[in-house]
């Protein structure tokens, strides 16, 4: 499945796994939650958590994840420094970035994020014009 990710004027595309996290996710869209952009990424905290095991808890990121990390029910979408990300443990894979990083580079401070599923066109479903959404302030670490 593909979601949107979009960040004040840039949308980023992002396809889906098929993890119990990311379906769960996805049964949880559209949503809007304040993200922080650092030099590696964008982070916001959900204001619930997603189902998980242990074996699909690991360490670091792919430049172009989209993690989940349950101690805190973080989620982040990393654009940079995946060779040094191994120090960062307990992320669980939702999906990864299907179009180009470099817009999300440009992201720092605090977006309104907005995540919403979208169709296999790329156009957002029936679900993310309805309007529904969930708000959320996330603290400023992520």
């Amino acid at each position: 499945m593909r979601v949107t990710m979009e960040f004040d004027a840039v949308a980023v595309p992002v396809e889906l796994n098929d993890s119990p996290a990311a379906q769960a996710l996805l049964q949880h869209l559209p949503l809007r939650l304040s993200m922080n952009g650092s030099s590696v990424g964008c982070c916001g905290q959900l204001p619930f958590a997603l189902p998980h095991d242990a074996a699909q808890l690991h360490d670091g990121w792919a430049d172009g994840d989209l993690n989940y990390k349950p101690a805190g029910d973080w989620l982040a979408l990393f654009f940079d420094d995946e060779e040094n990300s191994a120090r960062y443990g307990g992320q669980v894979t939702l999906g990864h970035v299907t179009g180009p990083l470099g817009p999300l580079r440009d992201l720092a401070g605090e977006h309104a994020a907005r995540i919403v599923a979208t169709g296999e066109d790329g156009v957002a479903g029936a679900s993310a014009r309805e309007g529904v959404h969930v708000s959320v302030e996330a603290p400023a670490s992520g």
